[in-house]
């Protein structure tokens, strides 16, 4: 079947590779789409997100790394359940914890270390190709596949693993009516956290970004003002907006300094900031801007049932994915997507699709 392959940084090959057979506690999937996410093009790049938001470490990438975890598909193969048949149209669940360890037994199944991660390497020891969702097929825990109704397409079935995280991220924060909400950073996971903050009651939400496009979808999908951080400055802004008093909540989905800084600076007292990218850069502070009990945080990905919260959300026309899904490419021109994704300014690119 055909895979693409990280061999090494800046390397992604589609190869053939043997068809994989599902484990008995698995499920045989036939791609139906698979997003490319952020954290793909930092794998690309030679970083690890998943190591960096986890456990705090940037560990390598192994050679055998099919990559893609935002993906769906269609049950082909494998044992059946009350649940779950072939010829199931699925979203996935991209990881699985280990379920024993001390994060595990207090339901923090997120935070893991010893968990495994579709599309990239958790602790795969017994398959010769790391599953990914950037193949043919690809092989899934029969429990972590939720049945998807067809009113949801495959490319927007790929944004319910961002869904997810988007959703961890809101509950992190403790969103609630009246709150006013900052958003640094505007591809596909703000988009997300626009409407998810939304739809848990966030009463109004600046969406930032360096780039018009994903600004104008955001004014589309509910962003009560935009801010185009290149031409405007941030905190300028939100301090005249709010009467110098700040926003409850911010997300920052980018993780440079600036941003920190900025997050911060636009904090108001009592006020949560998110980190949703969480990088190698040192970053210093004056403590005195914690004072007013200001609260930093990150999130890592979501639990298991954030997920099946996502799916209620978009099937009750809560949350919308297409209307920032700007490309789709067949698998076969899978490095030409890639160069998009990683010069998104360059083709108006927000999110990258790939199907069969």
């Amino acid at each position: 079947m055909r895979a693409a392959i990280l061999l090494e940084p800046y390397n992604l090959r589609l190869m053939d590779i043997p068809k994989p057979k599902p484990h008995r506690d698995e499920v045989l999937l036939e791609v139906k789409a698979c997003g490319i996410c952020g954290s793909d093009v930092r794998y690309f790049m030679g970083e690890n997100p998943w190591a960096l938001h986890t456990i705090g470490i940037n560990e390598p990438m192994p050679p055998n790394t099919v990559l893609g975890h935002e993906v769906c598909g269609t049950v082909v193969e494998g044992e059946e359940s009350t649940y779950i048949h072939k010829g199931d149209y699925v979203g996935v669940i991209a990881f699985r914890s280990c379920g024993e360890c001390e994060v595990c037994r207090k339901g923090l199944h997120n935070l893991c270390a010893e968990q495994l991660h579709i599309g990239h390497d958790g602790r795969w020891k017994d398959r010769e190709y790391i599953p990914g969702g950037f193949a043919d097929f690809m092989p899934v825990w029969r429990d972590k596949v939720r049945k998807l109704s067809n009113s949801i397409s495959p490319p927007e079935a790929t944004q319910l693993d961002g869904l997810a995280v988007a959703v961890h991220a809101v509950r992190r924060a403790h969103i609630s009516q009246a709150d006013s909400v900052a958003i640094i950073g505007s591809s596909a996971i703000g988009l997300l956290l626009l409407q998810v903050a939304k739809a848990y009651g966030a009463d109004f939400v600046f969406s930032s970004d360096i780039l018009e496009k994903p600004l104008d979808v955001a004014s589309s999908l509910g962003a009560d003002m935009t801010i185009n951080a290149r031409r405007e400055n941030l905190a300028s802004v939100v301090e005249k907006e709010t009467g110098g008093r700040g926003v409850d909540v911010v997300f920052d989905t980018v993780g440079s300094r600036e941003t920190f800084k900025t997050g911060l600076k636009i904090l108001k007292r009592a006020g949560r900031m998110v980190l949703l990218a969480v990088t190698d850069t040192e970053v210093s502070i004056n403590l005195r801007d914690l004072s007013g009990e200001r609260i930093i945080t990150s999130s890592a990905n979501n639990l298991y049932p954030e997920y099946d919260i996502g799916i209620r959300l978009m099937a009750a026309g809560k949350v919308r994915a297409k209307p920032f899904i700007t490309h789709i490419f067949n698998l076969n021109d899978i490095v030409e997507a890639f160069d998009i994704a990683l010069h998104k300014e360059d083709y108006g690119a927000i999110k990258v699709v790939i199907t069969p």
